[in-house]
């Protein structure tokens, strides 16, 4: 069977700016509702539902005899898909047949409902397995809307609410993504354009400044800049990154100047000027455990001093401002630079 599957899709309503309304959709099919193509109702005719004894659950189509004395456990799920996820789904959730939240990852070969928007405000709505990537999913949409096949099609996660919003790397799972947001959040798949999605593979040299990376440098006198960093990426590794950033208080819309080191096991800021000392260096951030965002309305929703904040978001922290690590560099170059060293050193 396919991966991806389209269920339905929802012409535009100029609805993707600051947190509008979406554009309608046709929810796949709840109980009584119409149902899929190829998928039986709930009963067959006008009657009611087949007397089940209250003692047992109804497995459907079960693979395996039970041993007459064993006696079925209510809790138990059934040993194969159940046919009718819609009828189980949280009220208004976007994921079909996704376990409860906090109880694991989404299960291999169940069927998920995946919602993404369009840039005019458009939503389709499509049936993916487990283990769907975004790039997968991007190039179902390429082919489904008629786009123009190219690479810089991209996946976009986007927390409204939160003003922050990244790019998915291509082998990212859209449906454990999805999973990890809270049901009444009105985060979203946005489908568009990203031309500097891949920029850290062509013009690497550009994103690292030289005086971000004046450690290595240092260390390597024999080496060219640009040849520095082509040998760090060619070996999968990423050069430490240094320099000042602004770091928001936590809980207050105050900011303070710290100078940041981001080296492999995690971020730090030195707590007496530029020292890199390990007495100096305060543990900031874990990489493998977070993400990192732009932050789109900095100065509206966290008084950031410039346009160029961004925003280190652990897993943990599934909804609001609390656990947030808002961050603020000088200018675009530096943004960059951060968050292309902060990939690099978390995926490789």
């Amino acid at each position: 069977p396919r991966a991806v599957q389209d269920l339905a899709f929802s012409p535009p309503d100029n609805a993707m700016d600051g947190g509008a309304q979406q554009s309608s959709l046709r929810e796949p099919p709840g109980p009584g509702g119409t149902e899929q193509e190829g998928v039986p109702g709930e009963w067959d005719g006008g009657e009611g539902p087949p007397e089940v004894k209250r003692s047992q659950p109804l497995f459907i189509h079960g693979s395996s005899r039970q041993l007459p004395e064993e006696e079925p456990r209510a809790s138990s799920p059934p040993s194969i898909p159940n046919p009718f996820p819609e009828l189980c789904s949280p009220s208004n959730s976007p994921i079909l047949s996704s376990p409860a939240l906090g109880q694991g990852p989404p299960r291999e070969g169940a069927s998920h409902v995946v919602k993404v928007f369009g840039e005019d405000g458009a939503c389709r709505s499509l049936e993916v397995s487990a283990g769907t990537t975004a790039r997968q999913l991007c190039e179902t949409l390429v082919r489904r809307t008629r786009a123009l096949q190219d690479h810089s099609w991209a996946l976009v996660e986007l927390h409204q609410h939160l003003a922050l919003e990244r790019c998915l790397e291509d082998h990212e799972s859209v449906v454990e993504v999805q999973s990890s947001w809270p049901p009444s959040a009105d985060s979203r798949f946005v489908f568009r354009k990203n031309f500097a999605k891949y920029e850290l593979f062509k013009s690497n040299a550009s994103l690292f400044p030289e005086v971000m990376v004046s450690s290595c440098l240092e260390a390597n006198k024999s080496m060219a800049h640009s040849e520095l960093i082509q040998n760090f990426l060619n070996s999968g590794s990423c050069p430490e990154v240094q320099g000042f950033l602004q770091l928001r208080e936590a809980g207050r819309k105050v900011w303070k100047r710290f100078y940041f080191s981001l080296r492999r096991s995690g971020l730090y800021y030195s707590t007496k000027g530029t020292s890199k000392d390990p007495r100096h260096l305060q543990y900031f951030a874990d990489l493998t455990e977070s993400n990192i965002y732009y932050v789109t309305q900095g100065k509206k929703l966290y008084g950031t001093p410039t346009e160029f904040g961004f925003c280190i978001k652990p897993y943990k922290v599934r909804s609001g401002v609390k656990g947030l690590k808002l961050l603020c560099s000088e200018d675009e170059q530096s943004r960059s630079c951060w968050m292309a060293a902060f990939r690099l050193f978390k995926v490789g």
